[in-house]
C-alpha cells in the first residue's frame, strides 16, 4: 500500500476532528440548555479528578509505544502483549487513586451514582488511549481517527437520548460518557485481537522498558493537563458551581482553536517516530507551526466578533457572562499552539522531559495567581491566570524545542512563502476532480 503523504494524514485527521468538533459543540449545547448553569458546571468538575487520573495513568504509554514501535527494534506482538497487560494495571490503579481522591476534593452536588459512574469511565478512556498509541505507531491513521469521531458521535447519541429525551439530567450525562467510551473500547479491543497475537504476562520484559520511558510521558502530560483543568477545580472550591459553568463553557468554546494543531501533532508524532531525515523533519514541523498560528489567529478573529451574537442565540442568555470568558482567554489558547505542534515531534523523538521542565513553572504560577485572583474576580481571574500560565509554559517549550533540535528560534518563527505552497496543491487537486468530473 502506498505511503499516504503529509497532506492526506492532515487532512484526514483534521476531517475527523472536525466532525468530533461538531458532535463536542452540539453536545455542549445540549447539555447546557438542558442541564443549566449550575448543573453544567457539576458535570464539568465532577469529570476533573478521572480525567486527570487518566491523563496520569496513560503512563506516556501513547506516546512511548508510538516511539517503540518506530524503532523497529521489537516485535509488534510482544509489544502489544506488554501494552494490553499495562493496560489492565492502570485501569485498576486510575480506579482505585480516583475513588480515593473524591475523599479530598470539594463533592458538594455529587451522588454516589454519579462519582460511580465517572470512575468506570477511566479504563474505557485508557483502552482507547493505549490502542491509539499501537495505530499511529503503525503509521495507521485512518484506525486511529475511528477512535475519535466513533467517540463523539455516539456520546451526541447517548445525550440525545438519556439527557433530552429521557431527561434523566446529570446521570443521563454521565451515562451517556460511559457508554459511548465502552462501546468504543470494545471496538479498539476486537480490532487489536483479530490483528495481533495478545498475551497477558507479568513476565514480558517490554514492560518494564514502556513504563520507565511512560514515567517521564505519564508526569508531563498531567502536568499539562493540571495547567488546563485545574482552574475548573480551584474555581469549584472557590467560586460556585454557576462560576464554573459559565467559565467551562467559555473555554471549551475557544478551545476549538486547538482543532488544527491537534491533527497536525498526531501526524508529526507518528512521522517523526520513523524519521530518518530530521533536518527535513524540523522544517516541516516550523513550517507547520506558522501556518496553524496564522490560522489560530484568523479564528480568533471571528471568535472575537460572533460572540456577542452566537452565545446567546445557541446556548441562551443565562451564559452571556461566558462571551467575555472566551474573547478574553484567546491569547492564551493561541500560545498553546506553540506547544501543540512542537510536542508532537518532541514526543516523536522520545522528548517527553521537554513538557515537563516548560510546564512544570507554569503549573506553579497558574495555582499561585488562581488562587489570589478567583476569590476578588471569579472566572475572570481564572481566565487571566491562565493567560499568564499558558505564555509562559509556551515560550519555555519554544526555546526548549530550539536547544534540542538545533534550529534558532528566528528561524522557526521566520515565514517564508513556500509556508503556502500547500495551498497551490490543494488547488491543483480541486481542479483535477472538477475536471474529472466534466
Amino acid at each position: 500500500m502506498a505511503k499516504r503523504s503529509y497532506f492526506q494524514d492532515i487532512a484526514s485527521v483534521f476531517g475527523t476532528n472536525v466532525f468530533t468538533l461538531v458532535s463536542n459543540l452540539l453536545l455542549v449545547i445540549l447539555l447546557v440548555r438542558v442541564l443549566g448553569p449550575a448543573n453544567y458546571g457539576l458535570y464539568t468538575s465532577v469529570l476533573v479528578v478521572p480525567m486527570l487520573v487518566v491523563s496520569f495513568f496513560q503512563m506516556g504509554i501513547r506516546a512511548t509505544t508510538v516511539h517503540v514501535i518506530g524503532s523497529g527494534k521489537h516485535s509488534d506482538n510482544e509489544i502489544v502483549s506488554a501494552v494490553m497487560t499495562i493496560l489492565m494495571l492502570t485501569s485498576l490503579a486510575g480506579i482505585l487513586f480516583s475513588g480515593i481522591a473524591y475523599f479530598f476534593v470539594n463533592t458538594a452536588g455529587y451522588s454516589m451514582l454519579l462519582m460511580g459512574m465517572a470512575l468506570v469511565i477511566i479504563p474505557l478512556r485508557l483502552t482507547a488511549v493505549y490502542t491509539g498509541g499501537i495505530f499511529l505507531g503503525k503509521e495507521e491513521i485512518p484506525s486511529a481517527n475511528l477512535m475519535n469521531w466513533l467517540a463523539g458521535a455516539l456520546m451526541l447519541f447517548f445525550a440525545l437520548l438519556f439527557v433530552l429525551i429521557f431527561r434523566w439530567g446529570l446521570n443521563g450525562a454521565m451515562l451517556s460518557m460511559v457508554l459511548s467510551n465502552g462501546v468504543v473500547a470494545l471496538v479498539a479491543l476486537v480490532k487489536l485481537i483479530a490483528r495481533f497475537k495478545i498475551r497477558i504476562s507479568f513476565s514480558n520484559h517490554l514492560i518494564g522498558k514502556l513504563l520507565q520511558t511512560g514515567v517521564v510521558y505519564a508526569l508531563s502530560f498531567l502536568v499539562i493537563q493540571l495547567n488546563y483543568r485545574l482552574d475548573v477545580l480551584l474555581l469549584k472550591a472557590l467560586s460556585t458551581p454557576v462560576e464554573v459553568g459559565i467559565y467551562s463553557l467559555g473555554v471549551s468554546v475557544a478551545e476549538l482553536l486547538w482543532q488544527v494543531p491537534l491533527a497536525i501533532s498526531i501526524v508529526i508524532m507518528s512521522r517523526s517516530a520513523n524519521a530518518d531525515d530530521k533536518t527535513t523533519m524540523n522544517q516541516s514541523t516550523a513550517k507547520l507551526l506558522r501556518v496553524s498560528l496564522v490560522f489560530g489567529m484568523v479564528i480568533s478573529a471571528f471568535i472575537v466578533v460572533l460572540a456577542p451574537w452566537v452565545v446567546p442565540l445557541v446556548f441562551g442568555e443565562k451564559f452571556r457572562d461566558s462571551i467575555l470568558i472566551m474573547q478574553t482567554i484567546l491569547p492564551g489558547i493561541l500560545m498553546v499552539i506553540f506547544f501543540r505542534i512542537l510536542s508532537g515531534q518532541l514526543s516523536g523523538m522520545g522528548r517527553p522531559d521537554a513538557s515537563l521542565k516548560a510546564f512544570l513553572p507554569a503549573l506553579v504560577l497558574n495555582v499561585v495567581l488562581n488562587y489570589l485572583w478567583i476569590p476578588s474576580y471569579g472566572a475572570s481571574g481564572a481566565v487571566m491566570a491562565t493567560n499568564i500560565s499558558y505564555t509562559l509554559g509556551s515560550v519555555l517549550y519554544l526555546f526548549a524545542y530550539s536547544r534540542i533540535t538545533g534550529m534558532k528560534v528566528i528561524e522557526i518563527l521566520k515565514f517564508s512563502r513556500d509556508d503556502w505552497g500547500f495551498l497551490a496543491r490543494i488547488r491543483q487537486r480541486l481542479n483535477a476532480v472538477i475536471f474529472r468530473g466534466k
